[in-house]
């Protein structure tokens, strides 16, 4: 305002300016262009993410919402980070650039919503995507330390295979569950070179005199399915099996016994006799049924004879052999192998008869408790020509004369005697009427087998049942020298019919006072094709339920020591094939089996078995397959 009088005056007055700022800021975020690896023990993934958000007016306000499972299609859908354990925190780098930390995200597609504000109202968002994998290598767990033995490799030298599953000591998994099962073994030398990356499948390694009396460092890989693969560091302890494998020495003599059937025959007393008298060496086969006598005299004479001194297997020389070998006598089949007439002719008089049934049927009833030559076993060179098998007597001996050099092929095919059938035994049932019983009746009972070409086993009256009685209709013959025990020994043929007579000195159910069991005859059944197996005494129908599933059971006992069961159900009798591998996946065993309707079961030993440690056994029988594992120690 201006003075009131002529003085000099001044004006004020008030002005306001309004910015408005209608540009939002601007993120700038790259996508990642690989997934980031989840290398954790549960395979998550610890990340870091970069952005740019600027504003020309002012500082931005920058907030973080993660979706856990991003699918595109499905837009974003916020989780709640730290409910899910994800850690996300946020990085002001004071430049406009930021640092996104995101720790034990999971495996999967993710998505990370970036939004930033000015203090005008305006924002931007932005999607950044990425994503995790399984990356975490499989460790094995591992035996540290092993032995070697370096066995004679007809050159000179010595060699031994160790393999990856050897050091396997317990299962491993990947961090889905799923159970590792590939392996590879290197050496330390092998895998210490440059540019080296294993792989799946290197299941074993060989080892010769290089390295005898060493220590070698050798590395097991577990290698999962996307490839990656962590390894343990184990020690492999290299020895000679004998003095001079490694050095100069004479020559070696070796060989392996099998059965026909290439079962090894461990625990063979192998006695290598000759050099004019100053050789006489007994040795026992290996598990792999393989014996080796070194640093032999040039020029000698030597002569290998194998014993196998042990008593007659009941649990493998059955009714179902004396059935064969009746057929084959009779003309009505033939023997699948040559070695089944040697085996057949347990007098040893090369003619096959029926003292030689007679003198099988006397073992099994628990009579006899060998042949009469004494042997249970016989021996026969690989060599030798078998297919006429009664024309001569053919030498259970190897003979080495003159002596050249090593000899490594000086195999022997073994037989037990009376064992024609062999394995792949099912199971059969024998049957009889049920009756409650009272105090003082006696009971007249019969047993027969159904479909059945013949049976064996004991039958067992239990406390409160007494045996007047016992009588057999057919082929066969009953052993009631412990009878008095209530036991009745039975191996019968063809459609023989058992029948006891029997008193009560208690009341019950007759199925529940008699059983049949291995007492004195090992139990076994005959089908009608020649095929024996277990057997069961059933007072009730043998076939199979309605209703009936396919099913395999655990094996009992589990871990295996001597022998083992394994049970399984068909809905539906027919073919089936069971088959065992070890961890390496290598084919142990196979047997083909005629099962029946309902429950059935195969018994291995392990000796048939052939190795130790966790196998895997497959039953097939038409569309139905289903494994399971044992322990075999």
């Amino acid at each position: 305002m201006y003075a009131a009088d002529d003085s000099r005056g001044a004006f004020r007055y008030v002005q306001f300016v309004k910015i408005y700022d209608e540009v939002a800021p601007v993120i700038a975020a790259d996508q990642p262009e690989e997934c980031f690896g989840g290398t954790s023990v549960t395979c998550t993934a610890d990340l870091t993410l970069t952005f740019t958000a600027i504003d020309e007016c002012s500082d931005v306000e920058v907030t973080l919402q993660l979706d856990a499972n991003y699918d595109v299609t499905q837009g974003f859908r916020p989780d709640n980070a730290a409910a899910l354990g994800v850690g996300i925190a946020l990085t002001n780098n004071g430049d406009g650039s930021y640092s996104i930390r995101a720790t034990n995200v999971p495996v999967g597609e993710h998505a990370i919503r970036i939004r930033a504000a000015d203090g005008c109202g305006n924002f931007d968002v932005e999607i950044l995507e990425f994503c995790v994998t399984p990356d975490k290598a499989p460790t094995p767990i591992c035996i540290q330390t092993l032995t070697v033995t370096l066995m004679p490799n007809g050159q000179g030298g010595g060699m031994a295979a160790i393999w990856a599953s050897d050091f396997i000591a317990s299962d491993v998994f990947d961090c889905f569950g799923n159970l590792i099962d590939k392996y590879s073994i290197y050496t330390e030398e092998e895998a210490g070179e440059a540019g080296f990356t294993p792989v799946a499948g290197r299941l074993g390694i060989d080892l010769d005199c290089e390295v005898v009396n060493q220590d070698v460092p050798v590395r097991v890989y577990a290698v999962a399915d996307n490839g990656s693969a962590d390894y343990c560091s184990v020690i492999v302890q290299v020895q000679a099996f004998q003095d001079g494998v490694c050095g100069e020495a004479g020559p070696n003599l070796t060989g392996t016994i099998a059965t026909r059937t290439d079962r090894a025959m461990a625990n063979v007393a192998v006695t290598l006799t000759g050099d004019g008298g100053a050789m006489d060496e007994t040795v026992l086969t290996d598990a792999a049924g393989q014996f080796n006598f070194v640093d032999l005299t040039m020029g000698a004479d030597y002569t290998v004879q194998p014993e196998y001194a042990v008593a007659v297997d009941v649990q493998t020389v059955k009714t179902s052999d004396i059935v064969k070998i009746a057929n084959v006598i009779l003309g009505a089949e033939d023997f699948t192998s040559p070695y089944d007439y040697l085996a057949a002719d347990v007098d040893q008089n090369r003619n096959l008869n029926v003292l030689d049934l007679v003198a099988i049927q006397r073992v099994i009833l628990g009579l006899d408790a060998n042949f009469a030559t004494g042997e249970s076993w016989g021996f026969v060179p690989a060599d030798v020509d078998v297919s006429n098998p009664y024309a001569a007597a053919f030498p259970e001996v190897y003979n080495a004369n003159d002596l050249t050099g090593s000899i490594l092929d000086a195999d022997f095919v073994a037989f037990a005697y009376g064992d024609v059938v062999g394995n792949g035994r099912s199971t059969a049932s024998i049957n009889a009427a049920d009756a409650q019983l009272e105090v003082g009746q006696t009971h007249t009972m019969e047993i027969s087998g159904t479909e059945l070409a013949g049976f064996q086993g004991t039958i067992e009256l239990a406390a409160g049942l007494e045996l007047v009685a016992a009588s057999y209709a057919g082929e066969g013959a009953i052993n009631l020298n412990r009878a008095g025990d209530g036991l009745v020994a039975v191996a019968l043929r063809g459609d023989a019919v058992l029948t006891l007579e029997v008193m009560a000195t208690a009341a019950g159910r007759l199925s529940e006072m008699v059983s049949l069991t291995d007492a004195v005859t090992v139990r076994e059944g005959v089908n009608l094709n020649g095929t024996g197996g277990a057997l069961t005494l059933a007072f009730t129908t043998a076939n199979a339920p309605a209703g009936a599933q396919n099913a395999l059971l655990q094996n009992t006992p589990n871990p295996v020591r001597g022998e083992t069961v394994i049970r399984y159900d068909l809905a539906v009798a027919g073919a089936a094939t069971l088959t065992v591998q070890d961890a390496a996946g290598r084919l142990l065993l196979t047997r083909k089996l005629d099962a029946t309707a309902g429950r059935n079961q195969v018994t291995l030993t392990a000796a048939d078995l052939g190795a130790a440690g966790v196998l895997t056994y497959t039953l097939t029988a038409g569309d139905f397959t289903a494994t399971r594992k044992m322990v075999v120690v």
